[in-house]
């Protein structure tokens, strides 16, 4: 078994991270630290670089291999002493929910960690949550670390 836990790029990934990394070694698994840029976010910037030089390399798998890569800097920058034959870093370009629900259902985690922000009810109605989102639909126990 894993833990799986879904980072972003801020730094409030840092207590999510070390969480995961906490439930690793005390339980002796593999960390999947998986990092998702929303396919929107990539669709905009792909476009937005249509036109320039090098345009043809801005490709799907590419940017999945820069969310990993992203990944194992979170981690680097994150934990202060960790075992890296620990930590498998993915990354992927998706919707961040269903990737991160797709990727649980794959790697059947021990437990999933994800970090949620702070909204009103009015708030999730409207933007929805992917923190609720997975906690709904995970067919697991799932850790919510706050982001602070």
């Amino acid at each position: 078994m894993t833990i799986l836990t879904a980072i972003g790029e801020e730094l409030s990934s840092n207590k999510i991270l070390e969480v995961g990394y906490d439930l690793a070694t005390t339980y002796d698994e593999q960390l999947l630290v998986l990092h998702v840029i929303p396919k929107e976010e990539f669709n905009s910037h792909k476009s937005a670089v249509k036109d320039s030089p090098g345009a043809e390399n801005f490709t799907i798998d590419r940017e999945a291999q820069n969310a990993a890569e992203i990944a194992r800097k979170v981690v680097h920058e994150s934990l202060d002493e960790y075992d890296f034959d620990r930590i498998g870093p993915r990354g992927s370009v998706s919707d961040p929910t269903e990737k991160i629900l797709s990727e649980v259902d794959r790697s059947d985690p021990q437990f999933p960690v994800i970090g949620g922000k702070q909204r009103s009810p009015v708030g999730k109605a409207i933007f929805g949550s992917t923190a609720q989102s997975i906690l709904l639909n995970a067919p697991c126990p799932v850790v919510l670390a706050s982001k602070e």
